[in-house]
């Protein structure tokens, strides 16, 4: 198991914006970098101007809450936030504090982060950047299947453990029976293993929960994107900030 507070933003690029959008996100990320309770402040930005943006922190992550009211009339100017999802065991004062975009609340089911995987932090162009190997898949729980997703789930956990290159595997569920795994690797030939070993628990994964969405996270070549293909992922690719 594993502890979690963070969460993550979707938006839609508006018109004509990403030079302003680039601009306040920069700024945003460089305030972030001073923040000693930040870990992961990442931007991805698809083709389309599908934006995301995963947020962690070491604890309730007031101080990030606050930078980011400096540059919200900019950020919102440039794009429409369209979606919240709170990820973890988040206290009732930071909840209220986003409570305008209706965040969905997912906690933690099971799954591991390791800690001591090394962060990823890129100058381009004298701005901060990361490199990403991962994706996001989200479900939604079958009725009355909660206990065989339990079991095929952990059946899987315990096999990705073994994988040295899996860096993050983690299960977040809501009361209402959304599941969202966030997933994250070391370099392609872990992502190769990490499927590998999925296609043994496939079966039983999907009789116990109906995938709805997935989304690339990185610049993933076209070998690791077409073993997904019959799920038509979402590609987002880096934009800016960091992960320590």
């Amino acid at each position: 198991m594993f502890n979690n507070f963070g969460w993550i933003v979707e938006a839609k690029l508006k018109e004509g914006e990403l030079e302003n959008f680039k601009a306040v996100m920069n700024s945003q990320v460089n305030q972030a970098l001073t923040e000693n309770g930040t870990f992961n402040y990442q931007y991805y930005m698809s083709d389309a101007g599908d934006i995301l943006v995963y947020e962690r922190f070491a604890d309730a992550s007031h101080e990030h809450i606050e930078n980011w009211d400096a540059h919200a009339e900019r950020w919102l100017a440039a794009a429409d936030a369209t979606r919240m999802l709170h990820l973890g065991n988040l206290p009732d004062d930071v909840r209220a504090r986003h409570a305008a975009l209706s965040p969905l609340w997912l906690k933690p089911l099971a799954g591991f982060a390791r800690e001591d995987a090394e962060g990823s932090e890129i100058k381009v162009d004298g701005n901060t950047t990361f490199e990403n190997y991962g994706w996001i898949v989200e479900a939604k729980l079958n009725e009355g299947m909660l206990e065989e997703f339990k079991a095929v789930m952990n059946s899987q956990i315990a096999r990705a453990e073994t994988e040295e290159g899996t860096l993050n595997y983690q299960y977040y569920l809501s009361d209402d029976g959304d599941i969202l795994v966030y997933e994250r690797f070391k370099d392609v030939e872990a992502c190769h293993t990490h499927i590998d070993n999925w296609d043994a628990h496939a079966e039983r994964w999907m009789a116990a929960a109906t995938p709805t969405r997935m989304v690339h996270l990185g610049n993933l070549p076209a070998e690791v994107r077409d073993r997904h293909a019959a799920i038509s992922p979402v590609l987002l690719k880096p934009l800016g900030g960091f992960a320590k």
